[in-house]
C-alpha cells in the first residue's frame, strides 16, 4: 500500500495473530474486499499481511516497521501483524488456516522470537493477549472465528508450536501376499504405505520393540 507511515519499532517482541471479525464478509472475494477496505482506512488501521482466498498470502506493508493493528501498547513491539480473512467454506478454511499457521511461524523465525502462542515473554500473540496483558485495545480475535471453524484454543497453540504437515492426497489400496490375505494401505506420491503391525500379522510374524536402540524387529 502507498502512503503508509514509516516509523521504527521500539523493539521486536511479537508477531500478532488477527482476524477482522467481519461476519458479513465471508464470500469468495472476502480477502480482496478486506484488503481494499484496509487500503481506504490505512490512516486508522493496517497490518503487514493478509491470508485467505484458499491459502493466499498477501503482504501489504513492510515488516519491522510500525503497523496500526493491535493498539498503541502493542504496535511498537510487533514485527508483523497477520489478518485471516473469513470464509463460510470449510474446505477453503483448511487451506487458509494452513497458510496462516505457516506464515505466523515463519515470521516469528524471521524476527528471532519464540514460535509459541500467548506465552510469557516474546512470541506469537493473539490480539486477545494484547488486550488482556498490555491494554490499549479491546479486540479478542482470532479465537471466536477459529472456534466457529472447529479449531480450539488448545489446537491453535499446538499448531503454532509444531506447525502443520503438508497433507497430500492419498489413494486407498491393499497389499496382498496371496489371494486370501490382504491388508489396507494408501498410496501417496506413488509409494505404498502400510501399518507395520498389519504387515506383521499378514506375514505371521511378531513385532519386538527395543527401547534402548529405538528399533522394531520382525520375529517368528
Amino acid at each position: 500500500m502507498l502512503g503508509l507511515p514509516n516509523y521504527a519499532l521500539t523493539a521486536i517482541k511479537y508477531v500478532i495473530a488477527h482476524e477482522p471479525g467481519n461476519k458479513e464478509n465471508c464470500g469468495p472475494d472476502a480477502l480482496e474486499r478486506e484488503i481494499t477496505y484496509m487500503n481506504r482506512n490505512k490512516a486508522k488501521a493496517f497490518t503487514s499481511h493478509w491470508v485467505g482466498g484458499g491459502g493466499k498470502i498477501v503482504q501489504i506493508a513492510p515488516v519491522g516497521k510500525l503497523q496500526y493493528g493491535c493498539g498503541p501498547k502493542g504496535n511498537p513491539f510487533s514485527y508483523a501483524q497477520v489478518e485471516l480473512a473469513r470464509t463460510n467454506n470449510k474446505e477453503q478454511f483448511k487451506k487458509d488456516y494452513a497458510a496462516y499457521i505457516w506464515l505466523l511461524r515463519e515470521l516469528a523465525k524471521d524476527a528471532g522470537i519464540p514460535v509459541l502462542l500467548d506465552g510469557a515473554g516474546n512470541g506469537i500473540k493473539s490480539h486477545r493477549w494484547i488486550t488482556d496483558n498490555l491494554k490499549g485495545t479491546t479486540h479478542r480475535d482470532p479465537y471466536s472465528y477459529l472456534a466457529s471453524m472447529g479449531i480450539t484454543e488448545e489446537q491453535f497453540e499446538i499448531d503454532i508450536k509444531n506447525g502443520l504437515e503438508e497433507v497430500k492426497e492419498a489413494q486407498e489400496a491393499k497389499v496382498m501376499i496371496n489371494d486370501a490375505k490382504t491388508i489396507p494401505a494408501v498410496i501417496i506420491d506413488g509409494r505404498t504405505h502400510v501399518q507395520v503391525r498389519d504387515l506383521a500379522e499378514l506375514l505371521g510374524l511378531k513385532l519386538v520393540y527395543n527401547n534402548e536402540s529405538k528399533t522394531t524387529k520382525f520375529t517368528k
